[in-house]
């Protein structure tokens, strides 16, 4: 596409400076395209640090997300992470001597399997990375070559040896594979990065809670091409009405965390931009969050909000020893299957724990089930919180949906999930096992219905007025150097985009839900239903 002229740039909004909302708006002005972000939060202000503001609700505010391309027999989304991950290299190639290093830190990541052998789930991601031509980059603990290569190539003191509890008498210990592609991504630096550099690039942002805050969506009678009405735009807290062509709900990991809480006192290559259709004069806008379903009701079907469980351990800068032993240089990304995948072939859950920040925290995630236990019940849950649906709905269970908890209620971790994390610690970090934790917090996803995002129009609004961006389902944010640039593709193009993500990114109220998301508000999962709500000590 040439080069316009300013002046002749479509106009875009979008209102939400998170992982996607910057991905897309990055994409599109790449593509000559004008482009205004909204969002309630000033991260002008607080670069996203997550100590900046306690009621900010946004994924993106986080100091490390795992990078990883492990997917399983999901080729397409190992291919789309490698693809992420030369983003992030060209990114880190980039910055200048005052940043504060990589944004990208391949620290490595040991994937621990339930006992002393490989899962099922093991084995299909070696031969997906076989099938790319990358199985020498993972390095498998109980195979002599693997090892051999991980010591010729200086990863073998990641290529950790732990045991397994109630077999230690016998010597055996837990199976691994190393992956040296992986590791994890600075977060919030990141997204201070690109916001910086969106910027400057001329993308303009309206951050804050009255001018940057999403109102309502604004409609009129559509020309007969779609399911329902037309979407001309939408209007902020302060009342101003912004008028656009096509208004898109986007977010990056769509539900958004709360901050951490502290104890109590003292407590393949990308698509390549093209030629928008002639006659696009699109205006889009951009809302999105853990909260996508209560800005935009058609998303009932396909998405909800469910949380995961994080804590901290907080190491003092005086404790050389622990210090350098977790720092990224000498302590891998860990992920632990606690338990083998079940019968019907479903996941029982992991629990992970990354290297620690420049702050000295070591964070620890607990991700459980997404559908309820067969038999015996399992340790936990992901959680959901079914409350009542509005009228507008265009899908409930029982007139209920799941949504976040306020940031306050959101501080505190439940019983079960607190028992995963402590044996998971009583394990793989003995350092911590008497501590306290330093901090607690549920972290809201956007689950979509199958765990892949949703991008696509949405086909009740008229004239392809209404576009999403959505359902992060927990690892949208490694794909942030370039799921914009497929997210703009489709964007413009449909079906006929050339990203290859496009079938799995399809609005597609045609098939099951799944995921969990068919459980409901009578399931194990429902928050209102747990027994032992108690929190960490």
């Amino acid at each position: 596409m040439g080069k316009k002229d300013p002046a002749d740039k479509t106009p875009f909004y979008l209102d939400e400076a998170g992982i996607f909302g910057l991905s897309l708006a990055t994409a599109l002005n790449k593509r000559d395209y004008k482009v205004t972000v909204f969002d309630q939060n000033r991260y002008d202000e607080s670069g996203y640090a997550p100590s900046f503001d306690s009621k900010v609700q946004a994924a993106s505010v986080d100091h490390n997300k795992i990078f990883r391309a492990s997917y399983g027999k999901k080729i397409h989304y190992q291919r789309l992470a490698l693809e992420g991950r030369r983003g992030w290299e060209s990114i880190n190639d980039s910055l200048g001597d005052d940043d504060d290093g990589p944004l990208f830190v391949n620290s490595g990541m040991l994937r621990v399997q339930p006992d002393d052998h490989l899962g099922a789930l093991e084995r299909e991601t070696l031969a997906s990375m076989e099938r790319d031509g990358v199985r020498h980059t993972q390095f498998v603990k109980s195979i002599p070559e693997d090892v051999e290569r991980a010591r010729h190539l200086g990863w073998s003191s990641k290529l950790l040896d732990v045991a397994i509890p109630d077999k230690s008498p016998s010597g055996k210990t837990f199976e691994a594979v190393l992956d040296s592609l992986a590791g994890f991504i600075r977060c919030s630096d990141a997204c201070n990065y690109l916001l910086k550099r969106a910027s400057a690039d001329g993308v303009t942002f309206h951050l804050g809670p009255e001018e940057g805050c999403f109102q309502s969506l604004v409609e009129e009678d559509g020309d007969g091409s779609g399911d329902g009405r037309k979407a001309i735009g939408l209007r902020t807290k302060d009342g101003i009405f912004h008028r656009a062509d096509v208004v898109v709900i986007a977010g990056s990991f769509a539900n958004q965390p709360p901050p951490f809480s502290s104890p109590p006192p003292p407590p393949p290559p990308p698509p390549q931009p093209r030629s928008p259709r002639r006659g696009l004069t699109r205006k889009p806008f951009t809302s999105a969050g853990s909260f996508s379903t209560q800005l935009l009701p058609e998303l009932a079907y396909h998405l909800e909000s469910s949380a995961g469980s994080l804590a901290t351990f907080k190491i003092d800068r005086s404790d050389e020893a622990l210090w350098q032993k977790y720092s990224p240089e000498q302590f891998p990304v860990i992920t632990w299957k606690s338990a083998p995948r079940r019968q019907d072939g479903t996941d029982t859950g992991s629990v992970y724990v990354l290297p620690r920040t420049p702050d000295g925290l070591v964070k620890i995630g607990y991700r459980g089930i997404k559908v309820p236990p067969l038999s015996p019940p399992s340790d936990a849950f992901l959680f959901t919180n079914f409350q009542p649906a509005p009228d507008g709905a265009s899908f409930a269970q029982h007139g209920m949906w799941s949504v976040p908890l306020s940031p306050a209620e959101s501080r505190r971790i439940h019983g079960d999930s607190v028992h995963a994390i402590r044996q998971f610690v009583s394990i793989f970090l003995p350092d911590f096992a008497k501590q306290e934790f330093h901090s607690t917090k549920m972290c809201w996803y956007t689950d979509s219905l199958d765990n892949s995002f949703l991008i696509d129009y949405v086909p009740r609004y008229s004239d392809k007025s209404v576009f999403v961006c959505t359902g992060g389902s927990g690892h949208g944010a490694k794909f942030l150097p370039v799921l914009g640039e497929h997210a703009a593709d489709i964007l413009e193009h449909g079906n006929e985009s050339s990203s290859y993500m496009r079938p799995h990114w399809r609005w597609r109220d045609d098939i099951p839900r799944g995921n969990g998301l068919d459980e409901g508000p009578e399931g194990p999962r429902n928050i209102g239903n747990v027994t032992d709500p108690s929190a960490n000590p």
